[in-house]
């Protein structure tokens, strides 16, 4: 099969319980691995964790299936091909207005009970949530993706004053979540770069962003919650500042940063989530055996037994049951038998 015949899925379809006996919890196994202390096996992360998502926060669009609006007032068309809302611009003139247009919701006539009486925790998965719309996402929701990156050099004042009043706001969701939940981690987003590189400088990100970013995360923390940074594009100028400064737990980062390189060097500080080859995953010419070695040597690379911390834990993007099955078990069972010399 040609690379060029490999259908890559958006959204990977639910795929058969995979049970073989865990020697401890998927739960303990993903938080030990967050916690950069050596796992019993390599954590598949999306099969290890169950997401809460608070019905009264709207801070995301309302419906992911059609156009719809935010509690802001953001109006969002939907796309049929790309099968996601996009935000429409223009709310915003430039970031100066935001103080005089932006209406902020009142979180205190929102029902944060809402759901909690149908929802089931599972024990023996981590609790996790979404936490999307972050500080420049945000930004560029409100104006349009060019003016929010000309107001970041133009309006450096106004941006930063936005931001750290974002910040507060966001702070406020989370702990108003985690008083029901009481979440093991969370998932912030905030997309910095490109394919190629960052969308702003190290001196954007150093005057503006760092410190209500910061403000954030230590707000997670104080909770004993755990925060995977999930940041699209090439930021590897921002690898830094995220660990060493914002203290990021994990990263959910694209493969075009240089994974190895951050494990070198901070493996024993972060965790990364690293996805397998949607090509080899998706490669319906594939043998077993071809998959099984796939596994292997993805183990080889990326495991607890090659690097220092946890190594990665691992998530995929696959449509085929059979591959699916054939490479998640080979993970568990290669990097058990590894992991237990450790």
């Amino acid at each position: 099969m040609k690379l060029s015949d490999i259908k890559i899925p958006a959204l990977s379809k639910p795929m058969p319980p995979f049970d073989p006996g865990y020697p401890i919890s998927q739960r303990e196994n993903l938080l030990k691995a967050f916690r950069h202390e050596k796992p019993a096996w390599m954590p598949h992360q999306y099969r290890s964790t169950q997401f809460a998502l608070c019905p009264a926060n709207q801070d995301m669009p309302r419906s992911m299936t059609s156009a719809t609006d935010d509690w802001f007032g953001v109006q969002y068309t939907f796309s049929e091909a790309f099968g996601t809302p996009t935000p429409v611009p223009g709310m915003l003139d430039d970031i100066t207005q935001w103080e005089e247009k932006i209406k902020w919701p009142d979180m205190n006539a929102c029902d944060w009970d809402a759901g909690l009486d149908t929802f089931v925790r599972k024990p023996q998965l981590a609790l996790a949530t979404p936490y999307g719309n972050g500080l420049f996402e945000r930004m560029h929701i409100f104006l349009d993706f060019e003016t929010a990156l000309i107001d970041l050099l133009t309006e450096p004042e106004a941006s930063k004053a936005f931001f750290m009043k974002m910040a507060d706001y966001k702070i406020e969701i989370f702990e108003r979540m985690y008083e029901r939940y009481h979440f093991d981690y969370v998932i912030y987003n905030d997309d910095w770069g490109t394919a190629r590189d960052a969308f702003f400088s190290e001196d954007v990100l150093k005057d503006l962003l760092f410190e209500p970013t910061k403000k954030i995360f230590d707000a997670i923390h104080d909770k004993g919650v755990l925060v995977q940074f999930h940041n699209c594009g090439k930021i590897d100028r921002f690898i830094p500042y995220i660990v060493e400064g914002l203290e990021a737990d994990a990263l959910e980062i694209q493969p075009i940063n240089d994974i190895k390189g951050i494990l070198k060097k901070y493996g024993s500080r972060v965790t990364v989530e690293l996805k397998a080859d949607p090509y080899i995953m998706n490669d319906l010419d594939k043998t077993d055996d071809e998959i099984r070695a796939y596994a292997r040597s993805f183990v080889d690379e990326y495991g607890a037994q090659a690097n220092d911390g946890s190594g990665v834990v691992f998530s995929t993007s696959c449509n085929d049951e059979r591959i699916f099955r054939v490479f998640e078990e080979e993970v568990y069972n290669y990097s058990l038998e590894l992991y237990s010399r450790l």
